[in-house]
C-alpha cells in the first residue's frame, strides 16, 4: 500500500524561498487515492512557475488507515478519532524539512532547515484537519515555532454539522441499528472476507465506477486488517464532535506575509488566508449550513474587516469523491497552463463542469481590499474550442480542474 506521495520540485535554482504544499486525505485516509490529482497538480506547479517560489508537493496517508504503518488495534491502542487526526498530522507538517536536492521528504543533508512557508490543501475531512492546524498554530506557535503556514486550501470542505448532511444522516440511521454501531468493523470483515481481492475490485470498478487504480486502493483497503474499523472509528467522530462552526472569526480572515509566525512580518500583501471548494451538491455538506457559512463570511468582508476567504462554489457536477473517478488529461493541463499564465500573478481560474464538457469560466481576482469580484467571461467560439478538445480525450477533466482551481493563488 502507497503510504506517502513526494514530488519535490525540480526547478530551485534562483528560487528565493522553498515551500511546501501539504496535502491532506479525506476518509479514508489513503492517499493513493489521489495519485492523479497530485500529478496534476505538479504538472501545474511546473508549468506555472514564476521563479521565485519553488513548491515541494508532499501528502500521506492519515493514520491508523495502513496495516504496515501502526500496531493492531486493541484495547491498549484503539483507533484513532479526528481529534487525533489533527495531533498526528500536526505533528508531521511541523517535521517536514527542505530536502537537498536527491533527497526525501524528510530532508536530505545534516543542514536542512525549515520552510520557508507551508501551504495545508485538504479534501473532506482532511479540510477540517487543516483549519484546526492553523487555529491550534495561530493560537499558541509555541508547539511549531518555526512552522509558518500561509494559506488553506480546502476541497469540498466538511468544517460544521455533518451530522446535517444527506450522508451524515444515512450514517446515523445505520448506527441507530442493534449492535452495528460497536460491532459494524466486525460485520463489513465478515462479509468482505467471503470474495478474494481480485473479484472485490473488479466490484468496485464495475458497479461503483470507480478508476482501475482507485478501486484497486478501495479494495486494498477493504480486505487491510484495521482499514475498516479506523474509517468507521473516525466516521463516527466526524458525526458526533463536528457540530456547528466554532472558530473565531479571526481565524477567516487575511492572511499576514507569514502569519507573524517564526519572526515573519506582518506588513507583506495580505490575501485570502483561505481558499475554499464547494460541490454544487455534495451529500456530505448540507446545503443550508454551506450556504450560512458563506453568508457569515459575506457580512464580514462587507462589514470592511482584514480581508476575506475566498470561497467558490462549483457551477457545474465536480463529485465530492473526484478522486476515485478522474484520470488526467493532459490537453487541458497545456490549456490549464496558457490561461494561468494569461492570468497572471494574483488571479484565480474557475471552471465548472459537467463531464468533459466546460459550464462556466469565470476569472477571480483579489483587489486592493482583498475581496472578490467575479467577473463571468463568454466566450462562445472559445468555449467550442475546448469542447472539442476536451470530447478528443476519454476521460473527464474534473481532477485537472480542480487541481487549477487550486494553484491558481499561490502563483
Amino acid at each position: 500500500m502507497l503510504s506517502c506521495i513526494w514530488k519535490p520540485s525540480e526547478e530551485v535554482r534562483g528560487a528565493k524561498q522553498r515551500a511546501l504544499v501539504y496535502f491532506v486525505c479525506g476518509n479514508p485516509g489513503l492517499i493513493g487515492f489521489y495519485v492523479d490529482f497530485l500529478d496534476a497538480l505538479r504538472s501545474l506547479l511546473d508549468s506555472s512557475a514564476a521563479g521565485a517560489t519553488a513548491y515541494d508537493l508532499y501528502g500521506a496517508n492519515l493514520a491508523g488507515f495502513c496495516d504496515d504503518e501502526h500496531e493492531p488495534f486493541g484495547p491498549d491502542n484503539p483507533p484513532l478519532d479526528v481529534h487525533a487526526q489533527v495531533d498526528a498530522t500536526y505533528r508531521d507538517v511541523a517535521s517536514r524539512r527542505v530536502s537537498s536536492p536527491g533527497g526525501g521528504p524528510d530532508g536530505g543533508s545534516a543542514d536542512d532547515k525549515p520552510y520557508d512557508l507551508v501551504i495545508l490543501m485538504g479534501h473532506s475531512i482532511g479540510a477540517y484537519i487543516c483549519v484546526e492546524i492553523f487555529h491550534r498554530h495561530l493560537r499558541d506557535a509555541s508547539r511549531a515555532p518555526h512552522l509558518r503556514l500561509r494559506h488553506g486550501f480546502l476541497l469540498f470542505p466538511t468544517i460544521a454539522s455533518l451530522a446535517a448532511s444527506q450522508a451524515g444522516t444515512r450514517l446515523n440511521r445505520l448506527r441507530g441499528l442493534p449492535t452495528v454501531d460497536a460491532h459494524f468493523a466486525t460485520y463489513a470483515g465478515a462479509l468482505l472476507g467471503l470474495l478474494p481481492q481480485r473479484a472485490l475490485q473488479w466490484l468496485v470498478e464495475k458497479v461503483l465506477r470507480f478508476s482501475p487504480r482507485a478501486a484497486g486502493v478501495t479494495a486494498e483497503w477493504l480486505k487491510s486488517r484495521d482499514g475498516v474499523l479506523q474509517a468507521f472509528h473516525m466516521a463516527k467522530s466526524e458525526l458526533d464532535d463536528i457540530l456547528e462552526d466554532t472558530w473565531e472569526d479571526a481565524l477567516w480572515e487575511a492572511s499576514g506575509a507569514d502569519d507573524g509566525t517564526a519572526g515573519g512580518s506582518t506588513t507583506g500583501p495580505r490575501a485570502p488566508r483561505f481558499f475554499m471548494f464547494y460541490g454544487r451538491q455534495d451529500h456530505w455538506v448540507a446545503d443550508h449550513v454551506r450556504d450560512e457559512f458563506i453568508a457569515r463570511r459575506r457580512r464580514r468582508a462587507r462589514a470592511g474587516k482584514k480581508g476575506t476567504t475566498s470561497i467558490t462554489v462549483d457551477e457545474g457536477n465536480i463529485a465530492h469523491a473526484f478522486c476515485t473517478r478522474e484520470g488526467v488529461v493532459v490537453r487541458w493541463l497545456r490549456q490549464a497552463r496558457r490561461e494561468l499564465a494569461a492570468a497572471g500573478r494574483g488571479q484565480i481560474i474557475i471552471h465548472g463542469f459537467t463531464g468533459a464538457e466546460p459550464r462556466l469560466a469565470r476569472r477571480c481576482k483579489i483587489d486592493e481590499q482583498m475581496k472578490m469580484r467575479a467577473i463571468q467571461a463568454q466566450d462562445d467560439e472559445q468555449i467550442k474550442m475546448r469542447t472539442r478538445r476536451a470530447e478528443d480525450d476519454e476521460q473527464g477533466c474534473a481532477t485537472d480542474v480542480t487541481a487549477q482551481v487550486l494553484i491558481g493563488p499561490i502563483l
